[in-house]
Order: structure tokens, then sequence, then C-alpha cells
């Protein structure tokens, strides 16, 4: 497995057709992220960016992935593949003495 982030830019303004899809794309990505396919989801809805950290097997794989998001016919996006990637989530806790 792999690490990669998908940087995916949102159609600016929303429309309702898109916004109608929004319940379903969280109901998605909650999905993906309780089964530990994404590890994190950052928006922008300023400048109408998203982004993604996932785990895949290939980048092929992670194109089917985004392109079956309910949202996929009103997104543009690229791939790419992480050599790394540090977050305080991921830290080991200090060890306590006491």
């Amino acid at each position: 497995m792999y690490e990669y982030m998908a940087e995916i830019s949102l159609p600016l303004p929303f429309t309702d057709e898109f916004l109608s899809l929004v319940p379903r794309q969280r109901a998605v990505v909650n999905k993906l992220m309780n089964e530990g396919v994404i590890i994190s989801y950052a928006l922008s809805i300023e400048s109408g960016k998203l982004w993604i950290n996932l785990l895949a097997e290939s980048e092929d794989k992670v194109d089917a992935l985004i392109e079956s998001f309910p949202i996929a016919d009103f997104i543009s996006y690229n791939t790419h593949k992480l050599t790394f990637h540090n977050s305080i989530n991921f830290k080991i806790p200090e060890f306590s003495v006491n």
C-alpha cells in the first residue's frame, strides 16, 4: 500500500445540484475513513479546494475511488504519490515515569 494525496478542484460557485450531493459525499468519506482508506480530508470553501490523503495499491485505484465519489462529475483532480506524511496525530506519546 502507498499513501497518496488527491488535490481536488471544486466548482465555484457551488450549484444547487452540487450541494445536493454533499450529504452523500460525506457519508462515503466517513465510511472510507472508518475503513482506514482515507487518512485525512481537508476542505477550503474559499479556494474551492479539497485535499484527501489516502492509502491505495496504485494511482489507478486512487482514480477509481475518486471517480466513484457522488461529486465526481463536478470536480477535476490531480494525485500525488507521497514519500512520507507526518502529522501530529501519528506521534508516539511520550513515556511517563509516574
